[in-house]
């Protein structure tokens, strides 16, 4: 991601579940490496609340692996698009929502959500990744990866 991300290669990210909380099991949380649980949610594994809780809700950062001005952008469209969404039936919503690009912003990601993946084929999806990027300065052989490993 970061080659695509420093050569402004067509990335495509998904933010199916862009919730901050996850839910895990309290042994999944006892199970996990402690400096991966210190790294992701800056506690100790003791540290959670509910000790008789049997799940157990960690905060996640957002996309903290992107640069500050497209995590903002996916925020954004975050925003956008749960107001969209909020005033569209569920009937007449299409299988993926994807971020309109901006003329003028920097080359980046784009961002999407899938709101009907049962709807969204290997194939489909494919397509869908192709057309989104039809316009990008390099040609996208990312569409084939991702969607062999979604297989």
């Amino acid at each position: 991601m970061r080659e695509h991300l420093d050569n402004g290669r067509p990335l495509l990210v998904l933010l199916d579940d862009a919730r901050r909380h996850v839910p895990l099991l309290r042994e999944e949380w006892q199970a996990a490496p402690h400096r991966l649980v210190r790294q992701l949610v800056g506690v100790r594994r003791g540290d959670v609340p509910g000790d008789t809780d049997e799940l157990v809700e960690v905060r996640l950062p957002f996309l903290d692996w992107l640069p500050d001005a497209h995590r903002e952008r996916a925020a954004q469209f975050l925003a956008e698009s749960d107001a969209a969404l909020s005033r569209t039936p569920m009937a007449l919503l299409p299988p993926l929502l994807a971020e309109e690009p901006r003329h003028g912003a920097a080359p980046g990601p784009r961002f999407a959500r899938r709101l009907l993946p049962h709807a969204l084929t290997a194939d489909r999806f494919e397509a869908a990744v192709r057309h989104l990027f039809a316009d990008a300065p390099r040609p996208c052989a990312a569409a084939a990866t991702v969607c062999e490993a979604s297989r």
